[in-house]
């Protein structure tokens, strides 16, 4: 092989040297479809702006004796007028009733020789346009009530649609269940395509009370939202791996601002999140209904949940801190930072120490895609690796006390939990539903696997920022090298562990190009360019006897060169040093560096002082000027000099975790899926031909990126 020319060169370098109601309960927003739909391609647009819904709010009153409702049901318009319809009513079909109750509501038996209920109606109102319905009234939230309504779209009027009592809560004793107090809901009901009719008919025990004697249900309302479906959403973004601070990649994550939430719905309620003890355990709910939407309206259909649960329930914010659509979109949940412990409202008694991801759909009735398994696995098993949870364990929670659907677990009350769990673990609800249910178990295990992935988030530049690639490739311990094994001008990868080497030529996924055995436990690796001919080699240094042995390809064999040089307590470097071409070794002690211009023993070409102990030495061309120089990176920061010379680093950034190991390399990531590439690998990528292209490919004078490589645990 021709050597590279000096100002293209890339030498190896060595890196990561140590290496009571079940059936469709669980905030259960129900989907009515007006049609079949096509899913569209959501494209990127202008910067995202915060998207307000617009409510009609109508009574509902109760049916006089001839069948109709007592007065034209009255609406009002949040949260600006401009929305407000002038309603007109249809009076329904139906006989009259008879027996009026005390306070002059009326009072049917709900069944023959049943007990005594009161029949509230609106009977069909014509509206303005809206895509989403809701009831609330005043008094008891868990209060049995029987709601149905039905809506007319564009195909006409729909059948009768039960409408469940909202499951999710925020925990009792806090001040979200505060001010939320007294406060009765539906689920929505999502209409795709929208509507511009309602029917809405309540059906509540006449003697049903609160514990203070009062009415458990008074002030009856629909609440009618239009959380414009026709504004599209920007595409998924993830955090950068520096901020990220965890051991598996993020997933493509659709923020607040991309999917449109306002803001200011939140802070008229809680000006600030509250944030909890590091989560134990993943809950995963459903918000049940028909899974019968587009992916362009999941956008809306999570701002209409945001505004049912603030604006109508009285919460702080959203009640989940993720959602997932059918299509494996995932919304960014409750405000506070998605790496963040945010204190939900999604499990009533048990929001601490925990996080809810809800799936748009019903569950109960259809099976989840693998669409949304994967992106609840991938968006759990990052959550997790942010705490070091094993979501295969048990977890104890403490009940925060009775209220919502937690009508088992006292106050104080320890629960042991599966890690990943359903609602239904804690509620007397069915969440998620038994189709999605009996998916934990595989799930807990996907979870698992995506965490003992072996990540590699790569930079094509020495910069901070999101990785320009990930790939998942390698054994699950060792030491992670990147160095050029075939020649071509861009560097691959390797681990190596206990004198065995795992390579791909190229960065990608699946499994190794080449495996061999070469050195063993004791010994450190290292790879690099020792004759100067376009190819790296592999070694190992032994750091009791300050041994190389060293082969000039990266194939098992007797060393083509061994030599002695270094000291006690002293790691291996590698890099070319004066631009020649060609690999020249060093050592590093903790505190100072002695660099030799070749791979051969002798005297220190240059010695100087750039580290200290707990620091893991780098080397890179991170200028681009055919020179490789030296850094340190210490829990995810990187201290780089562009020259062998101490002083203070040229170039000073955060870029990975703690617990990650860094790497160096001039990467070629245009083989990579688009997923991985940003943050949201799937781990399923093909691999490229390895010869770039203009926005990912390998240029003349780029330099050298940065990288860290991750593992579980």
């Amino acid at each position: 092989m021709t050597p590279r020319p000096h100002a293209t060169s890339r030498t190896s370098r060595t890196a990561g040297w140590w290496g009571g109601r079940w059936a469709l309960r669980c905030g259960a927003l129900a989907v009515l479809a007006s049609g079949a739909g096509v899913v569209p391609v959501v494209s990127a647009g202008a910067a995202p702006k915060p998207v307000t819904p617009t409510s009609q709010v109508l009574e509902v009153p109760v049916v006089a004796v001839d069948g109709t409702p007592t007065a034209p049901p009255s609406s009002s318009s949040k949260p600006s007028a401009s929305s407000s319809a002038t309603p007109s009513a249809t009076p329904p079909g139906g006989g009259s009733k008879d027996g009026l109750a005390a306070d002059g509501r009326q009072a049917v038996p709900s069944a023959p020789g049943g007990e005594p209920a009161e029949e509230l109606a609106t009977g069909p109102v014509r509206t303005k346009d809206f895509n989403l319905v809701s009831v609330m009234w005043d008094g008891d939230p868990e209060a049995d009530v029987d709601v149905q309504v039905r809506v007319r779209t564009d195909d006409g009027w729909s059948g009768w649609q039960a409408l469940e009592v909202e499951d999710s809560s925020p925990d009792p004793g806090t001040k979200e269940a505060a001010q939320a107090a007294d406060k009765g809901s539906t689920s929505p009901l999502w209409v795709s395509g929208g509507a511009d009719a309602v029917d809405v008919r309540v059906t509540v025990p006449s003697d049903a009370k609160t514990p203070d004697g009062e009415p458990a249900v008074s002030d009856v309302r629909t609440s009618l939202v239009d959380p414009k479906a026709s504004v599209g959403t920007q595409p998924a973004a993830a955090t950068p791996a520096a901020s990220a601070q965890a051991a598996s990649a993020m997933p493509g994550v659709i923020t607040r601002a991309q999917w449109g939430a306002d803001e200011s719905l939140r802070l008229a309620k809680c000006s600030a999140p509250t944030y909890t003890g590091t989560p134990k355990v993943a809950f995963v709910h459903h918000t049940a209904g028909s899974n019968t939407y587009t992916a362009a309206e999941s956008a809306a259909i999570v701002r209409g949940i945001y505004y049912q649960h603030t604006v109508v329930q009285g919460w702080c914010d959203i009640g989940y801190n993720f959602l997932v659509d059918k299509y494996g979109q995932v919304f960014e949940g409750r405000y506070g930072g998605m790496d963040k412990a945010v204190l939900g409202a999604h499990a009533g008694g048990f929001n601490g120490n925990s996080f809810g991801v809800s799936v748009l759909g019903n569950y109960e009735t259809a099976a989840p895609t693998p669409a949304i398994l994967d992106a609840l696995a991938r968006v759990i098993a990052w959550k997790f690796s942010l705490s070091q949870t094993d979501p295969t364990g048990k977890a104890v929670l403490y009940s925060a006390g009775i209220g919502g659907t937690n009508i088992r677990y006292p106050a104080g009350t320890p629960v042991t939990l599966n890690a990943i769990s359903g609602h239904r673990d804690v509620g007397a609800t069915a969440c998620p539903g038994a189709n999605l249910y009996s998916q934990l178990p595989a799930l807990r295990t996907k979870v698992a696997q995506l965490m003992s992935e072996k990540e590699w988030d790569l930079r094509t530049t020495a910069t901070p920022g999101a990785p320009d690639g990930t790939a998942y490739f390698g054994e699950q311990k060792g030491t992670a090298l990147s160095c050029d094994w075939d020649g071509d001008g861009t560097d691959g990868l390797a681990v190596y562990n206990a004198g065995r080497w795992s390579i791909k030529q190229t960065p990608g996924n699946d499994d190794a190009d080449l495996t061999f055995s070469y050195g063993s436990a004791s010994m450190l690796p290292v790879c690099g360019d020792w004759t100067g001919k376009g190819t790296d080699g592999i070694g190992v240094y032994d750091p009791t006897t300050y041994t190389w042995w060293l082969r000039d390809t990266a194939t098992p064999g007797p060393p083509d060169h061994k030599f002695v040089y270094g000291f006690k307590g002293t790691r291996p470097v590698v890099g070319d040093w004066d631009g020649a071409g060609r690999s020249g070794i060093g050592v590093y002690d903790g505190y100072s560096w002695w660099l030799r211009g070749t791979a051969t023993p002798g005297r220190a070409g240059a010695v100087f002082g750039y580290g200290w102990p707990q620091a893991t030495p780098v080397v890179g061309d991170w200028d681009g000027d055919g020179r490789d120089s030296i850094g340190v990176y210490a829990a995810g920061t990187w201290w780089l000099r562009n020259s062998i010379t101490p002083g203070q680093p040229d170039s000073l950034f955060g870029y990975g975790a703690a617990t990650d190991r860094p790497v160096v390399g001039r990467w070629d990531v245009s083989g990579l899926t688009a997923s991985a590439a940003t943050g949201g690998g799937s781990g399923g990528g093909s691999e490229g031909a390895g010869d770039g292209d203009a926005a990912t490919g390998v240029s003349p004078g780029r330099g050298d990126g940065v990288g860290v490589w991750r593992t579980w645990p």
